[in-house]
């Protein structure tokens, strides 16, 4: 049996959106991701990315674009 961490990113075509495969979707307990059609500059990468960097640099003030380039990879480092 696959995990039940797995998470599918689609994007609303009709064969990830048929009722046969939003059953197995809930048979599986897989979390479902919908790429937004007008977003064709999101990555997947990006929709768990951005919203935790987002919280993580919150209230944060740069003074350069280097300021925030090592905050970022700081972050991402660790």
């Amino acid at each position: 049996m696959l995990s039940d961490d797995f998470i599918l990113l689609h994007d609303n075509a009709r064969p990830h959106t048929a009722r046969k495969t939003q059953e197995l979707l809930q048979k599986f307990k897989w979390g479902v991701w919908i790429h937004l059609t007008y977003s064709p500059d999101w990555a997947p990468s990006d929709y768990f990315l951005s919203p935790k960097f987002k919280e993580h640099l919150s209230g944060t003030s740069f003074s350069s674009d280097s300021d925030v380039k090592t905050a970022a990879e700081n972050r991402l480092i660790g």
